[in-house]
Parts: C-alpha cells; structure tokens; sequence
C-alpha cells in the first residue's frame, strides 16, 4: 500500500492544519509537521476542525524539513516541493509523467510552504522535483489547504 506523506513546513494557521489532517485521513493518511507548525495536542480548541482525524492520521513532527527529509530519503521517498519557481512543473504535466515513466507507484512526501514565506531555500535545494498548480485568473496560489487537496488527489496512487 502505497504512503504518501504530506510535510506541512512552518505553517501557521492550525485551521489549516486540521483540514489538512482530515484531508489526509481520506486521502493518504500521513502527515509530518516541522518548524513552528502547530500539533493537534498544542491546539485543542481547533481540533473539532479535523474531526478527530489526527487519531487515525499518521502525524509526526521534526525540528525541520531537514530533518524529515532525510528521514524519506532512507525510506526511498520521491521528495516534491509545492513551490511557484521557474524550474517547477506544472501538477498535471508532471503526474502524467509519473505515470509514464511508471514511476506513479513510488511513495511521495510533498513539502507544502508557509502561507508568506513558501518553502525555505534550504528546502528547495534538496528536493527531487517541484511542481506547482496553475491558476487559470488572477491569483497565483490558493489557500494551503486547498492546494494539499489537489496534490492528494492528483498523485495518489
């Protein structure tokens, strides 16, 4: 059964968090936490978001990406970065890809940013890929939450 994971690195918002929980517990079932994003136990009063997903989610938390990501790499993870940047590639393009390169079955961790900020630097240097969703108006990006939903969904085995 395949695991994919998503890292929520320095996120802010909690709310984000648990709707990001409750979309794993449907969708991939691991979430990693670094930096100052908040845990389910730091939170209590957000919890009802996620619905008590967190109990059935695979959550860890790391000081940082850093961290997690060589954890991944030991379990021979396809390390993504959700990240605008001229050298990403467009989420469906690049699922298409996978899927021909028959590389779709291989487990992924997909480092979603900070709502300000985006991925660290230090981040970006290590991942394998960075893919980006494209945005048919205006904006350039949408909510985290949302946008971790689409990735779920898109490269789910």
């Amino acid at each position: 059964m395949q695991k994919n994971i998503i890292l929520l690195e320095n996120i802010r918002s909690a709310y984000n968090v648990w709707n990001i929980i409750r979309t794993a517990d449907a969708l991939w079932r691991n979430v990693w936490l670094s930096g100052y994003t908040p845990h389910p136990i730091e939170q209590p009063k957000v919890k009802k978001t996620s619905l008590w997903a967190e109990e059935t989610t695979g959550i860890e938390r790391f000081n940082n990406a850093q961290d997690a990501i060589r954890k991944a790499r030991e379990l021979w993870y396809m390390v993504l970065a959700w990240e605008l940047e001229d050298r990403a590639v467009a989420l469906d393009i690049f699922s298409k890809k996978l899927k021909t390169d028959n590389k779709n079955t291989q487990n992924k961790l997909i480092i979603l940013w900070n709502e300000v900020d985006g991925v660290l630097n230090s981040t970006m240097e290590v991942v394998d890929d960075i893919v980006y969703i494209p945005m048919n108006w205006v904006k350039e990006s949408m909510n985290v939450g949302q946008s971790a939903a689409i990735f779920m969904w898109e490269l789910r085995k």
